[in-house]
């Protein structure tokens, strides 16, 4: 039996194994993403004590976009998947997919914030929604920081506290890493309506 190296010590495993090298790398992925969590939340306090991003960035001696980043480096983003075909209408006669109404519009809002499985995991973590319509990124919202979410009658799906649009400029600065830009092309998988991304 070989102990392998973790981040709070050893576990037993064997090397000679891929369930033992399996077990082993889940352990470290577990502990690396409750380190992100940690670090998220100590460059948030920072920003909240200092005054804002600029005067963190100062102070930590890092760029500012860094500060963002490492601010939503716990977090992730839910990316919905929309074609040409996936308009419909609710049996309240709410309009979801793309409305056709401009996205200041409020039914353009409503046909995003609705309605959506979101597993308590994510509800913990989840900072903004990519919409990408027949394989282009056409809006990303931020889900609203202390608002609280609407659930249907069975507490099963969520409407979601979400925001304007934002721009590209709002994009680029708030979310460094993420890997879309407003207008850009990502086609679409077949058969995948929803995915997650860490930041």
């Amino acid at each position: 039996m070989t102990k392998i190296q973790t981040l709070d010590g050893f576990v037993d495993a064997p090397l000679s194994t891929i369930e033992g090298l399996v077990e082993a790398l889940r352990h470290n992925e577990k502990q690396q993403e409750s380190l992100r969590g940690l670090h998220a939340e100590f460059t948030r306090q920072i920003v909240r004590k200092a005054g804002g991003v600029q005067q963190a960035a100062k102070i930590l001696g890092i760029d500012p976009k860094t500060v963002r980043a490492h601010e939503r480096a716990s977090g992730v983003v839910m990316v919905v998947y929309r074609g040409r075909h996936t308009t419909k209408i609710d049996g309240d006669g709410r309009v979801y997919g793309e409305t056709g109404h401009g996205e200041d519009s409020n039914d353009q809002l409503e046909a995003d914030r609705k309605w959506f499985k979101i597993s308590p995991a994510h509800q913990m973590t989840l900072l903004a929604v990519v919409y990408i319509s027949d394989g282009t990124v056409v809006r990303v919202r931020e889900v609203q920081n202390g608002c609280p979410w609407e659930w249907d009658e069975d507490r099963e799906k969520a409407a979601l506290p979400l925001g304007a649009p934002l721009t590209a400029e709002e994009l680029a600065e708030r979310y460094p890493t993420l890997p879309f830009t407003l207008g850009a092309a990502h086609p679409m998988v077949r058969g995948k309506i929803r995915e997650y991304i860490s930041l």
